[in-house]
């Protein structure tokens, strides 16, 4: 059996190529109801394709300067796009009607390598700044992304109410908790399977 997702690697796309492909991912997205993507996350990708266009055009004929500033802008374009695929793989669940609704680019269909297994040697650390979290695990190689959840104690039954951090890393700084406040965190590997084995769960307060 395979499963389908969208490509999420644009890091080695032509230059000339990102800009028409994200502008109309951002169109289709935005208002799609197969997907769920707060309105300032659109925003904030549109600012980053408009930059890059900006840095893309100077550098065309401009000094090597130019063009470190250029890809600069774009693996942060790039790296960003990343995520919102990544999310958009894990919310689809591989359904490729919803797949093709995005504009992203399809990849091509996966072989299913089965449930993968629960997470181990999940660590909780105090993050970057003030109210962040630092979340690792060990690496998994047929893990399409990591997926990383917190919750307020006492946390809900229900993980699906918990707050999900998709990374197609083993480690992400994660932000906006309370200060004071005590949480409970989980991860586990998604994969090719819908079902999901989770980490024990570690609680932390945040600093």
């Amino acid at each position: 059996m395979t499963r389908q997702e969208v490509i999420i690697s644009y890091h080695k796309s032509p230059d000339s190529e990102l800009s028409p492909l994200f502008y109309n991912v951002i169109e289709r997205l935005t208002g799609n109801v197969n997907f769920k993507f707060e309105a300032e996350r659109m925003i904030t990708f549109k600012e980053y394709v408009a930059d890059f266009d900006k840095k893309l055009i100077k550098a065309q004929n401009g000094t090597s300067q130019d063009i470190a500033v250029k890809n600069a802008s774009k693996k942060i374009l790039c790296d960003f796009v990343r995520e919102v695929a990544s999310e958009v793989n894990l919310q689809a669940k591989g359904d490729p009607i919803k797949l093709q609704s995005t504009g992203f680019t399809l990849s091509k269909e996966r072989k299913k390598v089965g449930i993968l297994e629960k997470p181990e040697n999940f660590k909780v650390k105090s993050g970057a700044n003030q109210g962040d979290f630092l979340l690792e695990v060990d690496v998994n190689k047929n893990a399409s992304f990591y997926n990383f959840y917190s919750a307020p104690v006492p946390a809900p039954a229900n993980i699906q109410e918990w707050r999900l951090t998709p990374s197609t890393s083993h480690k992400k700084n994660i932000s906006g908790f309370t200060p004071g406040k005590e949480y409970e965190f989980k991860c586990a590997y998604q994969g090719s399977e819908d079902t999901l084995l989770y980490s024990d769960s570690i609680r932390a307060f945040a600093h």
